[in-house]
């Protein structure tokens, strides 16, 4: 299997990876960004695929750091990963939405995640490995609330995923999170949100917060400043 290694957060964080398989974009960037953890905060990364947001999270802030991740190659990576940026990630191989949980009882301040969200009818993918990691093929409740459930109070939980999805993301989120903020994310000006950043607070009562989008790209293709500033010098939203 032929992998790269790619530079993140301007070559501040490096990630190898499959060069055909599942590969970290700017997704894992900007809700690693989201995170609005201080040194010494635990952060739980749900399925951690490569390990770039708990890296791009370790570049900001010294925490102690918890990766989840149900495929065993990509838990081997994250170690790899872990090793060549110089930090420390605990790591776990297992099933979230399963009934054996391996931090069970644990609670963080803050828990991120950039879940597979894509329909197998909108994004087929080739191999068993790919589709795991890119198609929901499970049920979002269950994986929102094993989230939740290792949040401590007050804590923070932060999400991409796609803007047909919120009324769901809601409806689930609401009951227990307050002080909701969304981040349409927007490729160019004039275009639809094809992503969302969603980041909450638990037992936190306050109101839903709609953000002016992120642009990422100007109309000549180039990115904003907005977009440099998070995904080349790892600045927080």
């Amino acid at each position: 299997m032929n992998f790269s290694t790619d530079k993140f957060l301007g070559g501040k964080v490096l990630l190898k990876q499959h060069q055909k398989g599942l590969r970290a974009t700017s997704d894992s960037v900007l809700v690693s960004a989201l995170v609005p953890a201080k040194s010494g905060e635990s952060v739980l990364d749900v399925g951690a695929g490569n390990g770039v947001i708990a890296m791009c999270i370790a570049n900001r802030v010294v925490s102690p750091i918890t990766a989840i991740e149900i495929q065993k190659d990509l838990c081997n990576l994250i170690f790899e990963n872990a090793q060549l940026n110089k930090k420390k990630i605990d790591i776990f191989q297992s099933d979230v939405l399963s009934s054996t949980d391996p931090i069970i009882g644990q609670l963080f301040h803050h828990v991120v995640s950039n879940p597979p969200f894509y329909k197998t009818s909108e994004k087929v993918r080739k191999n068993p490995e790919q589709k795991k990691a890119y198609v929901q093929d499970f049920d979002l409740k269950k994986w929102l609330s094993y989230c939740l459930k290792h949040l401590r109070s007050k804590g923070s939980f932060c999400l991409i995923h796609c803007p047909e999805a919120l009324p769901e993301i809601l409806t689930i989120l609401s009951p227990k999170l307050g002080n909701i903020e969304i981040f349409p994310i927007v490729s160019k000006e004039g275009e639809c949100s094809k992503r969302i950043l969603l980041r909450g607070f638990l037992n936190k009562k306050g109101p839903l917060v709609l953000h002016s989008p992120l642009i990422m790209h100007s109309k000549t293709n180039l990115r904003t400043k907005t977009a440099e500033k998070i995904l080349r010098r790892g600045e927080v939203i």
